[in-house]
């Protein structure tokens, strides 16, 4: 049986859902971090464009974690929040496990996301985020102290990282991608700048 916060939110009802909506873009929510009593990075990666962005945290609650969409809300259009974080997949993971702190809107009541979990231990079902996070690894070793990290510097390696060109893109970078659907001013409003080719560093020179 599903723990109850999971029922009608596993992996099998988010591929139920995307039959129905094949249209709606899936965002994949993650965190990673290098020591247990934080900093914390919680990563999101647009899987239609390959875009990543990231928020620091310094504490690794769903309060904390949800309080990004509530940040996401004030900052965008209803219609482009509902585009980029209208459907979440993430893992068990204890910071995303109130997923009415997620789906819900505390101001208004209104429903603004639906949440899947993948599968406990199934990390595989959310493949860009946990691919995309090899390029953070990169230029974040484990190990590191990150006591100096700012979001500042979590932009500036986003913008890095998405500045890369994928072959799954036909060559082209994520941040490419996106502008072309979404425009510019949208990567700016998350803080995503594009990083001209010669000048991409996805190592740990970059800080």
């Amino acid at each position: 049986k599903q723990p109850e916060n999971y029922q009608g939110r596993s992996y099998t009802d988010y591929l139920d859902y995307k039959i129905l909506n094949p249209n709606v873009p899936t965002t994949e929510m993650d965190t990673v971090y290098n020591n247990q009593d934080g900093p914390f990075i919680q990563t999101f990666i647009f899987e239609n464009t390959g875009f990543m962005i990231g928020l620091l945290k310094q504490h690794k609650t769903a309060e904390e974690m949800s309080n990004s969409l509530n940040y996401f809300q004030d900052i965008l259009s209803d219609e482009m929040f509902k585009k980029l974080f209208g459907l979440l997949l993430t893992d068990r993971g204890s910071e995303f496990a109130k997923p009415n702190l997620f789906e819900i809107n505390h101001e208004t009541g209104e429903i603004r996301s639906n949440i899947f979990y993948c599968d406990a231990q199934m990390a595989s079902q959310k493949p860009h985020v946990e691919n995309n996070h090899n390029f953070v690894r990169e230029i974040l070793p484990n190990g590191q102290d990150w006591s100096n990290l700012t979001q500042d510097k979590v932009d500036l390696m986003f913008s890095h990282i998405n500045s890369v060109p994928r072959e799954s893109l036909g060559n082209k970078t994520p941040y490419e991608i996106f502008t072309f659907i979404y425009g510019k001013k949208l990567a700016d409003k998350l803080n995503i700048q594009k990083i001209e080719k010669d000048e991409v560093t996805t190592t740990p020179r970059l800080f």
